[in-house]
């Protein structure tokens, strides 16, 4: 639809790989949108969420209120920046875990005039703990992986509005790349 606004959240837990197809959806729509941008949810945590993660201490709720609607404005802000300049549509690409239920639609909820995807990249807990083993610099840590598993709520997307879960297991890092192409073909782009 033209002249519309729209964020794509790839969400998950950590280790879904959410930062690299980002990157690699940039560079495939850059022709496109050429003004889509990737946002780092991390990135926009502030400092004390930082710090209680890299001591090994998970976040709850209540520390990720306003970091979610930050989120929602910052991929917002990015997708009506692309479409000043196209005049057309605008979209940006966010990695955010959008975990639960209650952050989707508090993201929804803070930026009401913008479509919101969530692509979830899913895979088993021995598939991801394996994934963060081989991370280094990053301030999620492998122990914290019990809490995101805890706290996933994936969308059951025959209610939940443009929702897609994109199975990881057994799938090799470019049908996953595919899987996601497919899904913005067809449905978002």
């Amino acid at each position: 639809m033209s002249g519309s606004t729209k964020v794509i959240i790839l969400a998950g837990t950590a280790g879904t790989g959410k930062s690299t197809i980002g990157d690699y959806l940039l560079k495939h729509y850059k022709e496109k949108y050429s003004n889509i941008q990737f946002i780092e949810g991390d990135d926009l945590h502030p400092p004390k969420n930082v710090a209680k993660m890299s001591a090994g201490h998970p976040l709850n709720d209540d520390d990720r209120w306003e970091w979610l609607k930050t989120v929602a404005h910052k991929g917002a802000e990015k997708a009506k920046e692309g479409m000043i300049e196209t005049k057309n549509e605008g979209v940006s690409v966010v990695a955010c875990s959008s975990l639960k239920l209650k952050y989707r639609d508090l993201i929804r909820e803070t930026e009401p005039n913008v479509t919101f995807y969530f692509l979830f990249l899913y895979a088993s807990k021995e598939t991801i703990l394996y994934r963060l083993n081989q991370r280094r610099g990053h301030f999620m840590k492998s122990n914290m992986l019990e809490s995101q598993f805890a706290d996933l709520e994936l969308p059951n997307v025959s209610q939940e509005k443009d929702c897609f879960i994109i199975n990881m297991d057994g799938q090799t890092f470019e049908e996953i790349e595919d899987h996601v192409y497919s899904i913005c073909d067809t449905y978002i782009l």
